[in-house]
């Protein structure tokens, strides 16, 4: 069964029955389909296919002004907030991400994922879903101060057809999301509009905000499914002109937080129309507002609800009739308490377990180890990670930028060797790393290699990729050093493997005159540990020394030391070395 055929009426019954458990069968299915106004164009049955990005390539945003950038334009994008993104704000100043462009997917890439900006939807925008998102206010006051979520009409521009799915607004000065001024094909669902702080404003969700908006007639037209408002005084929600369908909700009060002022629920104002089905109101002073001054809209009620509620719950006319299908989706009332808070909120573990259109994707192919795996080296400036799938071992390195990573390695021979080495790079561009070696041969001379390497564009950043390359290594350890260029990010390293591509001679003097073991044998001369010297001399007096074994393979070439001036003791060049036989040779 495709995860998108399971029945959303059937989730009640299992999340009465297993709880939250069942909430990711549920979060896979249903949950992840655009339903509402969002899907027509216009207050028409015309269906309208949001879409957002579709599926294309997810860039992923780690700072606000590359999530700013890319939210631009009328190009399909996916795209991933990582990270708390934004330095906050305060009345009409600090960090707002302001979404113009069409056919946007923005989502949080794990559950919890908060945006420290509050949010404005305008102009032309059109086709965008907005998805497991925490925005959190500095707090209410009277003044008119940014909302945390804003869709509007501009300059003879209006957004539509927005899907606002599995995100939390909390705190916000002047309201928490408000859709005026023209907007249309508005949808909520799974979402928490909310106060933890008190205050006499505390208002939430405005829809038209003012009887004299004429850009907003016909339009406005939004709707609330499975959301929960927490502690909110007022505009659950407050309207003008739009036909707005709030169905299978809950509203909760909390007296520790509205008490001493005005808790009024859903209030039809000029020109607007509620619909009010089957929601559930908890510990709600006036659950359905008819008193707003001016022109009263309609507010029909069906099959809601009320637990110690107090004030009206009745309606005052006839509302209007859905162009869009929602009774299969339809909770019974007595099931929309539990669900909703079960299912509400920034909850969504992985930026795919709702994309529009989620296909069970066919499992991986295990992926085979190479020898050295980049989490086990030493890490400068990067961390390891294990959340995009398909690497091998325990996880891989995402570098800092100007991150480096250090891996030993040890080879039996002197030569080149060639690096496979998988990494992934989901970003927008190639990226660099300067990857060099080092280490010595058997006569302490320095080995040292160098390449500057371009890590190509993958598909995603769960495709992995093989880059090849090569480096001169001595025989022994080795250390393996990756470097990103420039202070820019580099690709995520897995793992790397080497193979003997050209051995190489280890150097050798041809000024040395290496006697033969029968010839030294015939004349030695020896130190106090028994080792053979090549000169007559019973010190060194040469500037360079070098160490043979008796079979002819130079094993030392170090320094000639002197010690106040005089020729020091052959000793100390074969100290450290098995006890045995060894030609010590002078240039």
């Amino acid at each position: 069964m495709n995860r998108l055929d399971i029945p959303l009426k059937n989730f009640a019954k299992i999340a009465l029955i297993f709880g939250c458990a069942a909430l990711e069968v549920h979060a896979a299915a249903d949950q992840c389909k655009p339903i509402g106004w969002a899907t027509r164009s216009g207050r028409s049955s015309t269906a309208f296919e949001v879409t957002g990005g579709g599926n294309v390539v997810a860039d992923t945003a780690r700072d606000f002004s590359t999530l700013q950038s890319l939210v631009k334009g009328t190009t399909p994008k996916v795209i991933y907030i990582d990270g708390t993104l934004g330095d906050g704000w305060q009345d009409r100043s600090g960090s707002r991400l302001v979404i113009d462009g069409s056919n946007k997917t923005i989502i949080g890439l794990k559950a919890g994922t908060k945006l420290n900006a509050c949010i404005r939807i305008a102009g032309a925008a059109k086709n965008i879903i907005l998805r497991n998102i925490v925005v959190e206010g500095p707090g209410s006051n009277s003044t008119q101060a940014w909302d945390n979520l804003t869709i509007e009409g501009s300059s003879g521009k209006y957004p539509s057809n927005i899907w606002i799915d599995h995100c939390e607004f909390w705190d916000g000065q002047d309201g928490n999301a408000d859709v005026v001024k023209g907007a249309d094909n508005v949808t909520f669902t799974w979402c928490k509009f909310g106060y933890k702080k008190k205050s006499e404003h505390n208002l939430s969700n405005l829809i038209g905000s003012s009887d004299s908006e004429p850009e907003s007639e016909g339009k406005l037209n939004v709707t609330y499914m499975f959301n929960w408002w927490v502690a909110a005084n007022q505009r659950k929600p407050r309207c003008r002109y739009g036909n707005i369908h709030v169905v299978n909700n809950l509203i909760t009060g909390n007296s520790s937080i509205t008490a001493g002022v005005d808790v009024l629920g859903m209030a039809p104002g000029y020109q607007c129309t509620i619909r009010s089905e089957r929601n559930h109101f908890i510990d709600e002073r006036e659950p359905i507002y008819l008193g707003l001054s001016g022109t009263i809209g309609v507010a029909e009620t069906i099959d809601n609800k009320y637990t110690n509620c107090t004030g009206n719950t009745k309606g005052n006319g006839t509302s209007f009739t859905p162009p869009y299908d929602y009774t299969g989706f339809m909770l019974n009332v007595n099931d929309v308490e539990a669900a909703v808070k079960a299912g509400a909120g920034a909850t969504l573990t992985s930026p795919t377990v709702c994309d529009a259109g989620y296909v069970e994707p066919t499992p991986p192919e295990p992926v085979a180890e190479k020898a050295y795996q980049a989490e086990s080296g030493i890490i400068t400036g990067g961390v390891v990670e294990s959340s995009n799938t398909g690497f091998a071992g325990t996880g891989y390195v995402n570098f800092d930028k100007g991150g480096s990573l250090l891996v030993k390695v040890s080879v039996e021979k002197y030569g080149m060797y060639q690096l496979d080495i998988d990494y992934t790079n989901g970003s927008k561009e190639d990226r660099k790393l300067d990857i060099s070696s080092s280490g010595k041969l058997p006569d302490g001379t320095a080995v040292a290699d160098a390449v500057n390497e371009t890590f190509g564009k993958t598909s995603s950043w769960t495709e992995w990729k093989t880059l090849t390359t090569k480096l001169k290594l001595a025989p022994g350890e080795n250390s393996l050093t990756f470097t990103t260029v420039d202070g820019n990010d580099g690709p995520n390293l897995d793992q790397f493997d080497l193979t003997l591509l050209e051995e190489k001679e280890l150097p050798s003097d041809s000024g040395d005159s290496l006697q033969t073991p029968d010839a030294i044998a015939a004349n030695p001369q020896r130190n106090s540990l028994g080792n053979v010297l090549g000169n007559s001399a019973g010190n060194v007096a040469a500037k360079n020394v070098k160490v043979f074994d008796l079979n002819g393979n130079l094993v030392r070439n170090v320094p000639y030391a002197e010690k106040s001036g005089t020729s020091a003791s052959p000793e100390q060049y074969t100290r450290g070395l098995p006890r045995g036989r060894y030609i010590i040779l002078q240039k």
